[in-house]
C-alpha cells in the first residue's frame, strides 16, 4: 500500500481498524487487545481517541517482520490466562460483519468435543477470525504458528463452512481495493 497503514483505509468513513474493534465490542468480545506493528505511531492515536480507546489494550509488536505469529504472541502475553477462547481477528478484512464474528463465536461454543481451533472456510481457503483454545494458545506461546499447529493436528480443527468470501477477503494491494469495489460494491479510501 505504498508504506501506508491499510488499517486506516476508510470504509463508509470509518477506519478499518476501528471497524474491527467496533464489531468485536458489539459481539461482546472482551478483553480486546490490538497489536500494532510498523505504523504504530499512526494507529495508536486513532485507537486512543476513539470511543473504544479506554476499553482496548494496545500492544506494540517490536518485531512485526517476524510474521503474524509474533503479533499473536504479543497479544497472548497480555491476555488473562483463564479465557475460554481467544478470537484472532485481522485488521484488514473490510467485508466482515457482526454476524460473521458471532458465527465463529457460536461455532466455538457448540464445537465438537476435542476441537481446539475453529476456522472459517470458504471453498478450500481458511479465513479469519479464528477461535482457539488453551492447547493452541500454549503451542503459539511456545513458538508454533497457528498455521503449523492446524496442519499438524487436523483432528482438533473444526471448520466453519461459509457460503461467502467475507472471512477470506483482505486488502493488501491497490488492486485488491479495486476488486473489492468491482465485485462487492465496497469502496475503501484514504482519509484526505
Amino acid at each position: 500500500m505504498g508504506f501506508r497503514p491499510k488499517a486506516l483505509l476508510l470504509r463508509d468513513g470509518e477506519p478499518l481498524l476501528l471497524r474491527q474493534v467496533r464489531l468485536l465490542a458489539l459481539a461482546k468480545v472482551a478483553p480486546i487487545v490490538v497489536v500494532l506493528g510498523h505504523h504504530a505511531e499512526q494507529l495508536r492515536p486513532v485507537l486512543e481517541q476513539s470511543a473504544f480507546g479506554a476499553a482496548t489494550r494496545i500492544v506494540t509488536n517490536p518485531a512485526p517482520d517476524v510474521g503474524p505469529a509474533s503479533s499473536l504472541r504479543c497479544a497472548l502475553a497480555v491476555l488473562p490466562s483463564a479465557l475460554d477462547a481467544v478470537l484472532v481477528v485481522l485488521g484488514d478484512q473490510p467485508l466482515l460483519e457482526l454476524g460473521d464474528i458471532e458465527a465463529v463465536l457460536n461455532a466455538w461454543r457448540w464445537r465438537a468435543e476435542g476441537m481446539e481451533l475453529v476456522v472459517p472456510v470458504h471453498g478450500n481457503a481458511p479465513g479469519h477470525p479464528l477461535a482457539l483454545g488453551e492447547t493452541v494458545r500454549a503451542a503459539v506461546e511456545g513458538g508454533e504458528p497457528v498455521r503449523d499447529w492446524r496442519r499438524n493436528h487436523p483432528e482438533q480443527v473444526q471448520a466453519l463452512r461459509a457460503p461467502h468470501v467475507r472471512y477470506t477477503t483482505d486488502v493488501d494491494t491497490p488492486e485488491a481495493m479495486d476488486r473489492l469495489a468491482q465485485e462487492h460494491g465496497v469502496t475503501l479510501a484514504w482519509d484526505a
